[in-house]
């Protein structure tokens, strides 16, 4: 009722299509194909036989399990742009279904839902988390609690776009700290937009697994080659 009061009063644009008064049309939606098979069984990696990948066999991450819904191109990558900086936060809701899509192909256990946390500094300069946005309706159509406070983001790393794969990793080592109060004894299901190369996602793993989490397990939209983030 709230994004239809709001869409009232400022008419929402489709991504694909420009369509006016319809925040992703159902035809544009439509084209938003799945990841293709096979894939790292561990990350989600496209394009592996079904074999673990390298980078899995070199760094083996943090989390349980990664998967991703599709690639981060055309319309799926316009979405999330405006989602993530042109304030389009009912995206979030329009494109929380396919998440749900792609979790019911495993049907992890689950006890609570939480969501890649922003700095305090990104997060006050943004006015909110994208990651969120996304992860707040998914837990309510799968029926599970969201705790934002699961995870925080202790230190503000700088930007993860054009560093390699270990500069991504040493970015973000340390970053966070999650709460014993929500996650000790949980399976987690940690939601992100975009995956390029785990590493953020595998970090918030081990410090969920640090605060007493059992299994932690990583769905994001899109998934991204290095160079086109």
């Amino acid at each position: 009722m709230f994004w239809k009061a709001v869409d009232w009063v400022f008419p929402p644009e489709c991504p694909g299509c420009q369509k006016t008064g319809v925040r992703l049309c159902d035809e544009c939606r439509n084209t938003i194909v799945s990841l293709p098979e096979p894939i790292c069984p561990i990350c989600g990696e496209p394009g592996m036989d079904a074999r673990i990948c390298h980078d899995c066999q070199l760094n083996p991450p943090g989390f349980n399990r990664l998967r991703s819904f599709t690639l981060f191109t055309g319309l799926t990558r316009e979405s999330l742009h405006r989602l993530k900086y042109r304030n389009d936060i009912g995206l979030g809701e329009v494109l929380a279904p396919l998440l749900v899509n792609l979790y019911r192909q495993y049907e992890w256990p689950v006890d609570i839902v939480t969501a890649v946390p922003l700095s305090k500094k990104r997060f006050k300069s943004r006015g909110y988390n994208q990651a969120e946005e996304l992860a707040r309706p998914f837990a309510a159509l799968i029926h599970a609690p969201y705790y934002s406070k699961a995870i925080q983001r202790v230190v503000d790393t700088k930007s993860q776009i054009d560093l390699s794969a270990e500069e991504r990793r040493e970015n973000v080592s340390g970053a966070f700290y999650a709460n014993s109060m929500y996650v000790n004894l949980k399976s987690v299901i940690i939601i992100d937009d975009v995956s390029t190369t785990g590493s953020t996602i595998s970090e918030c793993a081990i410090a969920l697994k640090e605060a007493g989490a059992r299994q932690v397990y990583a769905l994001t939209l899109a998934r991204a080659p290095l160079s086109s983030q």
